[in-house]
C-alpha cells in the first residue's frame, strides 16, 4: 500500500511538470498570468505558496506577486505562514487576480499563579510576537499553530501547545524566586572570598549573587570599555567580568549587577556639566559625602545605561539600578537641567527605568531598582522621585531597602522598630504588596548588618510568607551565614 501511495505522489508530481510546459508551450514565454497575495489590510504578502495537487508550483515575491505556469483559470491553494490558507481561481493568460489571506491570531491573557494580570511578558509564535499589556492580554498576528515561547525577564520562562484554533488561552507564568547575598568588588577580586562565596550556593539556600559593577564611591571595578567612566577616573578593577559569569553560569547562579546610578562623587566632580548644581556655592552639590548627577540629564542617565548594556552582554541577568533618585532634604539652591518639582522627579525616575527596559530586555537583562523602604507606604514620591506605583511598575524587580534600623521611631507602632525584624518586613510587604495590581517581581532588600542570625532568620522568613525571594545587604559582604537555610 506504502509502494503505491508513493507511486501515486511521483504521478502527482510528474502530471504537473508537464501541465506546466504545455501551458508554457501553448502561451508563449511572453504570456503572464499573476496572483497577488494580500492581507487583511491589503499589504503584499511575501512568500506564499500557490499549491496545485500537493505541489507548490510557484511563490510571491516581496510585491506579493507569483507568476503562474498555466494562465488558465484552474482552482489552486494558496498558503503562508501565519495566515490561513484559502482556495483561489488561477487567472487567465495576460490577467491578474487577487487572494486575500487572513492572519492566524492567538489571543490570552497572562496571570500570575494567583490569577493577577502580568504586563510586559513577551509572548511568541512563528513570525508573529505580541507583548502582554497591563490587563496581561496579549494578541499575536500572524501566529503558528504549534509550540509558543512566552517569557519576561525575572520571570520563569514557557511555552505551550496551541492548535491554531479560535478562543482566548490563559497562561500562567512564575516569577522567579532569587536569594542573593551582597559581594563588594574587593571580595569578588579575592580568589578565596569569591571562591567561598560560590560555595555558598551548595550548602544554603542561596541561589544567586548581587555584585557591585559600579559602587556607591563611584568605582567600577571591572576592566570597562565605557569612556566616561575614564574620564571620571572611575576604573578601579578588581576582577575579571568574564570570569565572573563563567564562574557563576557553573554553578547556575542568577547573576544580578548593581549600578549606584545618580549618587557618584568621581563623576560629580570630574565631569560637573552632568552634576546636580548648588547655586549657594557654585559647585556641584553634595551632602554628607554624597555627590548627585542630574536625573534629568542624558550625560548621566547615558553613563548608567552603558555600563548596563555592557554588563548585559557580558552575560548578567539583571542589573539593579541603585540611588535612582533624586538627593533627599534637597535645599532651594540645588538646581537641575529639567527641574525638580514632584511631577518632574516622578516623571524623570520612570522615564530613565523604561529607556532602561528598552534596551536591556533585547538582551535578555531584567531592569530592577532600589527604592526606599518607606516608599511602600508613602503616598507620594518622598521627596526623591520615587513613588511606588509608578516606580514598580517600570520595572521588572523592585527592591524596597527594608532595613528596620531605618524606620523612625513609632513606625507601624513600634517604639524602637529595629527590635522588630520579622514584623516590620511583613507590615512593609504588607503594604506595598496591596498597592500592586500588574506583574513585578518584588524582591527586598533585608538587614544583614547589626543583627544576629535569628533575627536576619525572621526577616528572610517574612518575606518567603509573601512568596517573595530576597537580597541580604551588608555593606562589606559579610554573609550571616547561620540565618540561612540548607539547599
Amino acid at each position: 500500500m506504502a509502494r503505491r501511495s508513493s507511486q501515486l505522489r511521483i504521478l502527482v508530481a510528474v502530471t504537473a511538470f508537464w501541465v506546466a510546459w504545455a501551458a508554457w508551450a501553448v502561451f508563449g514565454p511572453d504570456s503572464s498570468a499573476a496572483l497577488v497575495v494580500v492581507d487583511e489590510l491589503g499589504r503584499p504578502v511575501a512568500g506564499a505558496r500557490v499549491i496545485v495537487g500537493g505541489s507548490e508550483v510557484a511563490h510571491t515575491d516581496l510585491s506579493g506577486t507569483a507568476d503562474l505556469p498555466w494562465p488558465d483559470g484552474r482552482i489552486v491553494r494558496v498558503e503562508a505562514n501565519g495566515y490561513f490558507g484559502q482556495p483561489a481561481t488561477a487567472p487567465t493568460v495576460d490577467s491578474a487576480t487577487t487572494v486575500r489571506l487572513i492572519p492566524q491570531t492567538l489571543r490570552g491573557v497572562v496571570t500570575d499563579p494567583d490569577g493577577r494580570p502580568v504586563r510586559g511578558v513577551y509572548v511568541e509564535s512563528g513570525q508573529g510576537s505580541a507583548t502582554s499589556s497591563a490587563d496581561g492580554s496579549f494578541e499575536v498576528r500572524l501566529a503558528d499553530a504549534g509550540s509558543v515561547r512566552v517569557w519576561r525577564p525575572a520571570w520563569m520562562p514557557g511555552d505551550f501547545l496551541w492548535d491554531g484554533g479560535l478562543g482566548e488561552r490563559t497562561v500562567v507564568i512564575e516569577p522567579r524566586i532569587v536569594k542573593a547575598v551582597h559581594v563588594t568588588g574587593q571580595v569578588a577580586g579575592d580568589p578565596t572570598a569569591w571562591q567561598a562565596m560560590l560555595h555558598l550556593k551548595d550548602t544554603t539556600e542561596l541561589n544567586g549573587i548581587m555584585l557591585d559593577l559600579k559602587d556607591e564611591y563611584g568605582l567600577i571595578h571591572y576592566d570597562t570599555a565605557v569612556e566616561l567612566a575614564k574620564r571620571a577616573g572611575a576604573i578601579h578593577p578588581d576582577y575579571d567580568l568574564a570570569g565572573i559569569v563563567r564562574d557563576a553560569r557553573d554553578r547556575d547562579l542568577y547573576l544580578i549587577g548593581r549600578i549606584t546610578t545618580f549618587q557618584d562623587p568621581l563623576a560629580a566632580r570630574a565631569i560637573p556639566d552632568m552634576a546636580a548644581y548648588d547655586t549657594a556655592t557654585g559647585k556641584p552639590y553634595h551632602k554628607g559625602g554624597q555627590w548627585f548627577l542630574d536625573p534629568t540629564d542624558p550625560q548621566a542617565r547615558g553613563y548608567a545605561l552603558s555600563l548596563a548594556v555592557e554588563a548585559c552582554q557580558f552575560g548578567f541577568d539583571e542589573i539593579q539600578f541603585d540611588y535612582v533618585r533624586y538627593p533627599d532634604g534637597l535645599p532651594d539652591s540645588v538646581v537641575f537641567d529639567g527641574g525638580k518639582d514632584a511631577d518632574t522627579r516622578v516623571g524623570a525616575i520612570e522615564s530613565f527605568l523604561l529607556e532602561a527596559r528598552d534596551v536591556l530586555h533585547p538582551l535578555g537583562c531584567a531592569v530592577g531598582g532600589d527604592i526606599f523602604g518607606f516608599i511602600t507606604t508613602a503616598r507620594d514620591d518622598g521627596g526623591i522621585g520615587q513613588q511606588w506605583e509608578v516606580v514598580a511598575d517600570a520595572l521588572d524587580v523592585v527592591s524596597p531597602m527594608l532595613y528596620p534600623s531605618h524606620y523612625a521611631a513609632d513606625w507601624y507602632g513600634y517604639a524602637r522598630p529595629v527590635d522588630h525584624p520579622g514584623e516590620m518586613v511583613q507590615r512593609a510587604l504588607q503594604d506595598g504588596i496591596k498597592r500592586l495590581d500588574t506583574g513585578t517581581v518584588i524582591r527586598p532588600w533585608l538587614q544583614d548588618f547589626g543583627y544576629t542570625d535569628e533575627q536576619v532568620r525572621a526577616e528572610t522568613h517574612s518575606a518567603e510568607g509573601f512568596g517573595l525571594g530576597w537580597m541580604l545587604w551588608n555593606a562589606h559582604s559579610n554573609v550571616s551565614v547561620g540565618a540561612l537555610d540548607g539547599p
